[in-house]
């Protein structure tokens, strides 16, 4: 079974938890499936056997607690250090899609953004000129700020599970979120206005950057598949 089907599996399961049950499963889900660095094959089949024992139990008038412990997040990092670790190959794969799939939306809407404040709004050129160089730079960099961003998101939302509070806090968990998204655009914007121009300046119309970005889009889908 693909890891795609064994979630799906795991989401039509779960109706069947009662809420109690329910609340604590996802976040044990929650706090195992951040672990981005194991095996999302093995991460997959963990939950599905967990979500069973659970089913059988609250079968039997079982609580979550009863079954698993009044330390579920103790429990969960005994499971995690059992699951392997994802192959480099994987690794590389998804950071590829990661990617790809970045550079394919800010490519795509530089073009049509680019496209309709000039021919709707007579702003700026339907030209845009850039040099190879600095634009090379740009895109490291922002890959760098990117996989930054999604390893301190992925800890963030980790930190906050188990959390007896968390309801109260959410309200204070979404400000702070969008503190670091808004940071992170902000970075974004900052490298570009930052860099130095150097390379040879190429110019391409900017409707071009909605179709390299559908290029990239069918690119990253094509490594999707293979994942």
């Amino acid at each position: 079974m693909k890891v795609k089907d064994k979630i799906q599996l795991n989401n039509v399961k779960r109706e069947q938890l009662n809420e109690p049950n329910l609340a604590y499963y996802e976040e044990m889900m929650l706090y195992i499936r951040l672990s981005s660095s194991k095996s999302e094959q093995h991460t997959e089949e963990i939950l599905l056997e967990l979500l069973e024992h659970l089913l059988e139990a609250q079968k039997e008038g079982k609580i979550a607690e009863e079954v698993f412990g009044k330390n579920p997040k103790a429990y969960c990092q005994e499971l995690i250090a059992e699951i392997p670790s994802e192959t480099r190959k994987e690794q590389i794969k998804f950071a590829g899609y990661i990617s790809l799939l970045f550079l394919a939306i800010v490519s795509f809407l530089n073009g049509i953004v680019g496209f309709g404040f000039h021919y709707l709004f007579q702003f700026g050129t339907g030209l845009s000129t850039f040099h190879l160089g600095s634009g090379i730079a740009i895109v490291l960099i922002d890959l760098i700020i990117l996989y930054l961003f999604i390893l301190g998101a992925l800890k963030w939302l980790k930190s906050t599970a188990f959390k007896p509070d968390k309801q109260k806090n959410k309200w204070i968990e979404f400000i702070q979120m969008w503190l670091v998204c808004t940071l992170s655009i902000g970075l974004f914007m900052l490298v570009i206005y930052l860099m130095p121009e150097f390379g040879r300046s190429v110019s391409i119309p900017t409707i071009a950057f909605a179709g390299i970005g559908v290029i990239l889009y069918l690119l990253s889908l094509l490594i999707k598949k293979y994942l």
